[in-house]
């Protein structure tokens, strides 16, 4: 493909046709077919099953998919955040990246190339479900193996639940070290609960110099 806008603008043409044939307004069937796009003046290089999202059905989320976001990923992070949901074609949009970096990057002591950033549902659906999550956990599996960070911070009341098995409020979760594919984990409220609830800033923060110990920065000075 020329560049990334006609990449996914055909992605978009290939999906709306897969919502019309999904509905079968005719009361046909047929076989589904599974597609990818490939670029024959790139270089190979090996498979990665995120290649494989555009194309992916296993839940009723592809269904209002219009774009397919890219996770922020760096091999060997110091710590991998992984949000519930993406905000859509950026992991997240606007002005909440920069809240991100100011509060959660820049709290935690962290330097640019020391975080990355992805989610546990892949498609930017209206809200966090186990349904989409469960069809999204060996892609989620697959980027911790692949970018093996050191430790990760899930974000977000929904998905620390569901990572973590656990129905207890994000508060209780807080303050604690987990262990989620062999890599230490910790959880912070997402920035929507921050922004929502003002009781939550001072737990936050707490929550952040417990995770600085966790990870060796207590000595950094702010960035």
């Amino acid at each position: 493909m020329e560049n990334k806008e006609t990449r996914e603008y055909l992605m978009s043409l290939i999906d709306e046709a897969g919502r019309v044939f999904s509905s079968d307004p005719l009361a046909e069937s047929g076989d589904v077919v599974s597609y990818e796009l490939k670029d024959p003046a790139s270089p190979a290089r090996p498979a990665s099953r995120s290649d494989d999202l555009s194309s992916c059905h296993d839940c009723s989320g592809y269904l209002s998919r219009t774009v397919m976001p890219r996770p922020m990923l760096k091999r060997g992070s110091r710590l991998m955040f992984i949000l519930g949901v993406p905000d859509g074609q950026m992991m997240l949009e606007g002005t909440r990246i920069d809240s991100f970096r100011r509060w959660w990057k820049d709290s935690l002591l962290l330097s640019e190339g020391e975080w990355s950033l992805t989610s546990v549902i892949k498609c930017p659906v209206p809200a966090f479900s186990s349904e989409c999550a469960d069809a999204c956990r060996a892609h989620l599996r697959s980027e911790m193996e692949e970018y093996r960070p050191g430790a990760i911070m899930v974000l977000g009341s929904a998905a620390a639940s569901y990572m973590l098995r656990r129905s207890e409020p994000i508060t209780s979760l807080m303050g604690r070290r987990y262990t989620i594919n062999h890599i230490p984990a910790y959880v912070s409220p997402s920035l929507e609960e921050y922004a929502s609830d003002p009781s939550l800033r001072r737990p936050i923060w707490e929550n952040f110099l417990f995770v600085r110990r966790e990870l060796g920065l207590e000595g950094r000075s702010a960035r």
